[in-house]
């Protein structure tokens, strides 16, 4: 539970204190693995369809895989091995100032994203090669701050100078949030249409949420003068916030534990994904259902092209909950100083409230709220090179379907691979939120995986904005692979 109290409190600060500004002195690996034809289970992360087109008809496994990437804050990626060999890293420095990272420095918007993906159990069955029946349990993190001011960056850097206060700052559509939960799904694919050259499968995953933690932050508009490194004149405010989390809004933060054991599960909800997968085969002959899984035949194809819709739900959090709204037009001033003083988060949302309305309590705007999944569609394009060479191509936008939502990133991917049943090797080239582009490797060897959209970084070579890591075992059941030598009809050169 501290990963979770830790990006809570992550969370409110950037949430409810450096929106307005404050300056005092105080200061991507998800889809790794679901390209490839052996992805079984795996590739219900990316399309639900995929598990009829599978080289495999059976597979179990688990994965754990966790990224964190910004466009503001970075290390030299050599770090990482001083750090680990307990050496000093870099100096970096900022108008004669030393810090222990290097910032980016501009008038741009800031972004941060975190993921944690832990999945504890993912398995699937093609039970006669056109019906496949996946399930699989999740513990799912995901944090994001999409468009923070450039000056809070630029406030909490202490080497600015006058120049920076006395000025006006207006910013739109600021959107951070933060949400942890477990989800349960089963899955089911089928064959729709197969007819002389093409295939056509359809894909469709049921999932029940159980949330414990979410945090969202809705800046639609702050239009501010910052005085000095404490002050910041409020001209116009229109902003919502909601909160829940397993801690005490009581608890004295001199106390260090806020944590409530008796508020972990805050809230249930329901999501689905949907998808579609066309085959254009090497063969026009027609594939029958097979008596036996483990004789379907897998299918041989020039190029194949997916379309998905992922993570469609929301959680209702009513459980622990607050919604708050601040909306403004008259000038109000904004005292950090009042803020620090704040005894527990109650006591500081009662005094955040109190510079904007005469009675805090009219802030409040109810105690339940619905948060949405990281919605997002995805477009998945394969092709076959040469024997066991392919290359794919997948693109990831994230959807906002909520006024409260959790986000994924933007990916575009191009993955050049080599796969047999038994060794896999990708190089993915990402480009990471239409901005960063990354080169990864991924490795099968049989049951274990491991991955990174990322290697310059554990290279140590350039300058590093992140970290994303992948590793999983999964067993698989390969098509044309019986046990005790069976076969039917539907055995044919397509095991080959």
């Amino acid at each position: 539970m501290a990963i979770y109290t830790k990006n809570i409190i992550r969370c409110l600060a950037i949430a409810f204190l450096m929106t307005f500004f404050v300056c005092h002195d105080e200061a991507l690996a998800q889809y790794i693995g679901t390209s490839t034809n052996y992805a079984g289970s795996r590739a219900l992360a990316v399309n639900p369809s995929l598990m009829t087109t599978a080289f495999v008809y059976a597979d179990f496994g688990l994965n754990l895989g966790a990224s964190a990437y910004n466009d503001f804050a970075y290390l030299h990626a050599s770090d990482y091995y001083r750090l680990l060999n307990g050496e000093n890293p870099s100096d970096y420095y900022i108008n004669g100032r030393r810090y222990d990272v290097g910032f980016l420095i501009n008038s741009k918007y800031k972004n941060v994203n975190e993921t944690f993906d832990f999945n504890l159990l993912s398995a699937m069955y093609n039970r006669d090669g056109k019906h496949a029946f996946g399930i699989f349990i999740n513990n799912r993190v995901y944090t994001s701050a999409k468009r923070i001011p450039w000056e809070i960056l630029e406030a909490s850097l202490k080497s600015i100078d006058s120049t920076f206060y006395d000025r006006n700052y207006v910013s739109k559509n600021t959107r951070v949030s933060m949400m942890a939960w477990s989800e349960i799904g089963l899955s089911y694919a089928s064959t729709v249409y197969d007819y002389d050259y093409d295939k056509v499968d359809f894909g469709i995953t049921a999932k029940g949420l159980l949330g414990y933690t979410g945090v969202a932050l809705n800046l639609n508009k702050i239009n501010k003068d910052i005085v000095d490194k404490n002050t910041s004149i409020i001209h116009s405010l229109n902003m919502m916030a909601a909160m829940s989390a397993p801690i005490d809004y009581g608890a004295k933060f001199s106390d260090g534990e806020i944590f409530d054991a008796n508020q972990i599960v805050n809230g249930y909800g329901l999501g689905f994904d949907i998808g579609f997968t066309y085959t254009r085969k090497t063969s026009d002959k027609l594939i029958t259902a097979s008596k036996h899984a483990c004789v379907a035949p897998k299918i041989n194809y020039r190029w194949r092209l997916g379309v998905s819709l992922l993570d469609v739900g929301a959680i209702s959090f009513k459980n622990n909950a607050k919604v708050y709204k601040f909306l403004s037009d008259t000038d109000k001033t904004f005292d950090v100083r009042e803020i620090e003083g704040s005894e527990d988060f109650n006591d500081m949302m009662d005094r955040l409230s109190g510079m904007f309305y005469d009675d805090p309590s009219d802030a409040d705007a109810g105690s339940k709220f619905m948060m949405g999944l990281p919605t997002a569609m995805s477009v998945q394009f394969d092709y076959k090179l040469a024997k066991n060479i392919y290359v794919n191509a997948t693109w990831m936008q994230p959807l906002r379907l909520l006024r409260y939502s959790a986000r994924r990133p933007a990916q575009v991917v191009v993955e050049p691979r080599f796969e047999s049943r038994y060794f896999d090797i990708t190089m993915p080239v990402t480009l990471y939120n239409y901005e960063k582009i990354f080169l990864g490797a991924e490795v099968r060897l049989a049951f274990l995986t491991i991955g990174t959209h990322n290697i310059f970084n554990f290279l140590g070579v350039g300058e590093s904005y992140g970290l994303d890591a992948y590793v999983a075992l999964k067993f698989n059941f390969y098509k044309g692979k019986c046990f005790g030598g069976r076969r039917d009809a539907c055995w044919n050169a397509n095991f080959q």
